[in-house]
């Protein structure tokens, strides 16, 4: 069973978020290889609609905006 992963604290760097979604997106692809017999494809394209690790990210780092 996977340890759970810590949530960010006020004293959390950036990076240590983007690791922690970095591990949950492999969780999910390893799981999602396993769930479809191993193929690659099958997993793949389970993975682009189910991984929210970069839509965290980005939630948490808005692009500036021009100005």
């Amino acid at each position: 069973m996977p340890e759970p992963v810590q949530q960010p604290t006020e004293d959390s760097t950036v990076d240590d978020w983007f690791g922690q979604n970095v591990a949950r997106d492999q969780e999910l692809a390893d799981e999602l290889v396993a769930e479809e017999g191993g193929d690659q494809a099958a997993a793949e394209e389970r993975f682009e609609q189910e991984a929210d690790g970069q839509d965290t990210y980005e939630a948490g780092h808005p692009r500036p905006t021009d100005g």
